[in-house]
């Protein structure tokens, strides 16, 4: 005879032998109680929906029919899904990056929650109770709504998966809000700095001087290019030309699902092209192309093969992603320089851009985004568009005017 067990709030685990299996013989199933009947004040009407769900449990383990094993390819746990959720969609569509993050918040977040649940008996209240609930492993604090945001995006993403290939007959995450910032979290991320004025880019391009050449000249491009990191990582001597004062842009390094960096294709396609730089830039560039090759001959033992990254650590292998924003938070440090991250130095570009007269879609073809609100996003307003917008409100200075006393 089955039972039941309460694992807390209106999820219970019910148990029942399985006289086909000599070892292990217990199979059990994680039921959800509807809500309605859990927050009834009547144990009657929870004994007999538990003493239902028990029988029918107990009747599929002894007669050996149970929905696994019928129809296996649509009958799985949360976890069982997973493997089918990365081999057809996500390793083929996402960046290895994308997939080695989603694969974490799977393992620490999701797995331990829903990992034996059957996939098609989760529901849209007990994603939302869950997500309401999520705090900082390491802490126990609330969670930042960016890191619920990339959750919600994973669970999102195996849900709509698994409806779209029938294995649910509906997606619970539909009815789940979409995480959003609250005042305080809104008034702390208005605080933080998203980009540099033109003042300080001067200020900048001098301290920059202060690292070694490639260092310098791999921040002075990201910043006056607009460039991902990863994107001018992956920049090779070919891709510089010189006459016309460009760089194409067709590969970025980036890690795979398994962590490892690797060279692939661009973000998207509109990221693909030529980016032009300031003569000035070039120049600089081109004498340092002197001494790439005459550092290469000296190379006792090259290991870059045919690749000739424009920036490595000395043997011509190409960096880790994270090595340029190491280095980047570290020489903001030293110079005593307001923090902003090396992905706003391409919020820099824009806004150098905008502040110089040039118009959105101008600065979206520049930054090479596939859509116009993204580079919106980009521009921060500076001091001198603010004070510009409130001029003629000047004229209205008291002491300005004839009738004042």
């Amino acid at each position: 005879m089955a039972w039941s067990e309460h694992l807390g709030g209106n999820k219970y685990k019910i148990v029942e032998r399985d006289p086909s299996k000599a070892k292990n013989p217990k199979r059990s199933i994680t039921v959800y109680m509807p809500e309605d009947i859990a927050k009834s004040r009547s144990d009657k009407k929870k004994y007999a929906w538990l003493a239902t769900e028990e029988e029918k449990w107990s009747e599929q383990v002894i007669s050996g029919n149970l929905e696994g094993k019928r129809s296996k390819s649509k009958k799985m746990t949360f976890a069982e899904f997973i493997p089918t959720w990365l081999k057809i969609y996500a390793e083929p569509n996402m960046s290895g990056e994308t997939v080695l993050n989603s694969v974490n918040i799977i393992n620490s977040r999701l797995i331990p929650s829903f990992g034996d649940t059957w996939i098609d008996q989760i529901t849209t209240l007990q994603l939302a109770e869950w997500f309401s609930e999520l705090k900082n492993l390491r802490t126990g604090t609330e969670l930042a709504t960016n890191s619920k945001l990339n959750i919600y995006k994973a669970a999102k993403s195996i849900f709509a998966k698994a409806y779209e290939w029938k294995i649910i007959s509906r997606d619970p995450m539909e009815g789940v809000e979409r995480p959003t910032a609250n005042k305080k979290e809104k008034k702390k991320m208005k605080d933080v700095k998203q980009s540099y004025s033109t003042s300080e880019v001067a200020e900048l391009l001098l301290a920059l001087y202060k690292l070694p050449d490639r260092w310098r000249l791999y921040f002075t491009g990201v910043m006056l290019g607009g460039f991902r990191r990863g994107e001018f990582l992956a920049v090779e001597l070919t891709d510089l030309d010189y006459d016309s004062s460009m760089i194409f842009i067709e590969k970025q390094i980036t890690v795979d699902k398994d962590g490892n960096k690797v060279e692939s294709e661009v973000k998207t396609i509109e990221s693909e092209g030529w980016v032009p730089m300031p003569k000035w830039y070039m120049d600089e560039l081109k004498l340092y192309e002197r001494q790439w090759k005459k550092e290469k001959m000296k190379c006792t033992e090259w290991l870059g093969e045919g690749k000739q990254y424009v920036f490595h650590s000395g043997n011509g292998v190409m960096y880790y992603p994270s090595t340029p924003t190491r280095t980047w938070a570290e020489f903001l440090r030293k110079n005593d320089f307001p923090h902003v991250k090396l992905h706003g130095l391409r919020h820099t570009a824009a806004t150098l851009l905008r502040d110089h007269g040039a118009d959105q879609r101008s600065i979206q073809k520049f930054l090479r985004h596939a859509k116009l609100e993204t580079t919106n996003r980009y521009t921060h307003e500076s001091e001198t568009v603010n004070r510009a917008a409130i001029a003629p409100l000047e004229s209205l200075n008291p002491k300005r005017m004839q009738f004042a006393p």
